[in-house]
């Protein structure tokens, strides 16, 4: 009974004096170095949360003794475009380098990391300004720009990810997402595909009158693909342009469209050749031939014709001679370099020969400049073998109508569209978008309006999210003395600068960030490559926010970063004779040990 009595006494007072005792997790932090920020004054959320870490860093022991916010123009210099001239490598912030950039990347489909982490493209000689070296890296790289194929391509860059994901020359904080307005109903939109520009139109539908009518930001004011460079542009002629190749739906690797098989590459993989599907046909019902494709990439280094992609063409191909027909069913690459990308490269829009070569002949490249299905041109440009058929273009309403090829779906690979009309039609403010999507005159509105999820809420539409290529990091300088190379830790190893990297990216709140920076329109970031991408590591999780985590890895780097708190809670009591004396910690102790000592007596 005395021993029952004893531990309730001591458990209440231990409970009543809880405030007043320090808990073993209780410490102080002390800054052990500093360092500088540096962001672009470009993107209004990106100067909040590079704010936010200006305050997080100090959590953890780092303390921010500067941090500009400026244009570009101040930040090359101190980064990719550092002249090397006081240091021959880019040294810290306080030495006109850098320590740490908050920046953007925008990547493709296809991720190519080249330029930026490998060792042969350390400034000056490439854009590598985090001066990270890895030969392993470099070797796994190597390996998958020269890897043709896709699986096995896949399978590098996922090596790649995980050791970027490890060593952190770069922190990636968020990907964004953009949001489109969809009428309750829509089917067959594939939203990665749809941000990229280039969906699969065969398999949208709407499911009440087989119509979508797509409301986007910019007027239509370019006529074919030969002179077009406007994003929304783009977006019908994809719909009416076919290609040797396309993306596959949900996966967004590459499956047939026009040709018949995969590249056929030689030895030095610098050339290639594919034969055309026999079956694949304008929507004038004529065989797509081998020298449509030749002559449509022909066209594009044709200097008269003043094509946007003419530098890209003649950089991988050199001239018009390095594309030809070999015979009716096959068309031959020769590229100047090796591409591990070639698909994308050589799955541009095809023409028909025998309709435009007559029609330069007859009058000159100023049919490019001409609006489709008018003039001399007609319908010449824009003859189809992709899903759809372009109907009408009303330059005064900028609204453009395409209508399903019925001939193409007779190839292998491809399904007919199942849509009888998408429209495209530009619509100036969100506000009127919205209002019209809401209304039911509207099936789609684009991202680019800048919606939010508040502008959605209405019975009958509602927000689709979609990740965009853009990844959001922390740059670091691999040069730095202490998160770089480590020199000046108490460790002093390369060790010590990765664990301190790793105590940087545990500080991060990416989900506070995402949930109140960004109203929910992002994710948190894993590593320097955007989900969108068809190589993206999914296994790989963000580095989460735990800041005790974080402090582990500081003192795991030597910083003795955290102490503990003394204790302070003091009384001050005046006697009966007038003079004061103060009661410390200790009494509480003293009242413990003689509660325990009477009841002990009882």
């Amino acid at each position: 009974m005395k021993k029952t009595k004893i531990v309730s006494l001591f458990l209440f007072l231990s409970i009543i004096c809880s405030p007043f005792m320090v808990s073993s997790t209780d410490y102080e932090v002390d800054e052990v170095f500093s360092l500088a920020l540096l962001s672009p004054n470009t993107l209004a959320a990106r100067n909040q949360w590079a704010l936010l870490m200006e305050i997080q860093l100090p959590k953890i022991g780092i303390g921010v003794y500067y941090h500009e916010s400026t244009g570009w123009g101040n930040i090359a210099p101190r980064t990719w475009s550092y002249p090397l001239m006081d240091y021959d490598y880019i040294p810290t912030y306080a030495e006109g380098g850098f320590d740490i950039l908050f920046v953007g990347w925008s990547w493709g489909l296809d991720w190519d990391p080249s330029g930026h982490f490998d060792t042969a493209s350390v400034i000056p000689f490439g854009d590598n300004f985090y001066q990270y070296s890895n030969p392993f890296y470099d070797a796994i790289l190597s390996d998958y720009l020269t890897e043709m194929d896709q699986a096995t391509q896949i399978a590098y860059a996922r090596q790649l990810q995980e050791i970027l994901y490890e060593d952190l020359p770069a922190i990636t904080i968020l990907y964004m997402k953009d949001l489109y307005g969809f009428k309750e109903g829509i089917t067959g939109i594939d939203p990665i595909l749809l941000s990229a520009g280039i969906p699969c139109y065969e398999y949208w539908d709407e499911e009440t009158d087989h119509i979508i009518k797509y409301a986007i930001p910019s007027q239509l004011n370019e006529w074919n693909t030969y002179v077009q460079e406007s994003f929304y542009d783009g977006l019908w002629m994809h719909g009416v342009y076919g290609e040797l190749f396309k993306r596959t739906q949900v996966s967004n690797t590459w499956e047939l469209q026009i040709a018949a098989h995969l590249p056929i590459y030689t030895s030095d993989l610098k050339s290639m050749s594919v034969d055309i599907d026999p079956n694949a046909k304008f929507s004038d019902g004529s065989a797509v031939l081998a020298e449509d494709v030749a002559f449509s990439a022909q066209l594009y280094m044709t200097p008269a014709v003043n094509s946007y992609d003419f530098s890209q063409f003649c950089y991988w191909f050199g001239s018009n001679n390095s594309i030809y027909a070999e015979d009716i069913d096959t068309v031959c690459f020769n590229m100047t370099h090796i591409n591990a990308f070639a698909l994308d490269l050589i799955s541009y829009p095809i023409i028909d020969k025998s309709t435009v070569e007559p029609l330069i002949a007859s009058h000159g490249y100023s049919i490019f400049n001409e609006i489709p299905l008018t003039g001399n041109v007609g319908n010449a440009l824009v003859k189809s073998c992709g899903p759809m058929v372009l109907e009408s273009f009303d330059t005064a309403a900028s609204t453009v109508n395409l209508s399903p090829n019925s001939y193409y779906g007779d190839t292998n690979y491809c399904d007919n569209a199942l849509l009888d009309q998408l429209i495209f039609t530009y619509i100036s403010g969100k506000n009127y978008a919205v209002s019209e999507l809401v209304a039911g005159n509207i099936d789609i509105v684009d991202s680019n309006y800048g919606l939010i999820f508040d502008d959605l809420t209405p019975a009958g539409v509602e927000g689709v999210a979609v990740i965009n290529p853009s990844e959001q990091e922390m740059a670091l300088n691999m040069r730095h003395p202490v998160f770089g190379t480590g020199e000046l830790t108490p460790v002093g190893t390369k060790e010590a600068a990765k664990y301190v990297r790793k105590a940087i990216s545990h500080a991060i709140p990416r989900q506070k960030i995402v949930d109140e920076i960004l109203g929910g329109l992002g994710q948190a970031g894993v590593t320097p490559c955007s989900p969108i991408c068809v190589a993206f590591d999914h296994s790989l999780e963000p580095y989460t926010y735990d800041l005790d985590l974080a402090l582990e890895y500081m003192e795991l780097a030597g910083f003795q970063v955290t102490k503990p708190i003394t204790p302070t809670t003091t009384e001050t009591k005046t006697t009966s004779n007038g003079t004061t004396k103060t009661i410390g910690d200790n009494w509480i102790i003293g009242i413990m040990l003689i509660c325990l000592v009477g009841l002990t007596a009882t």
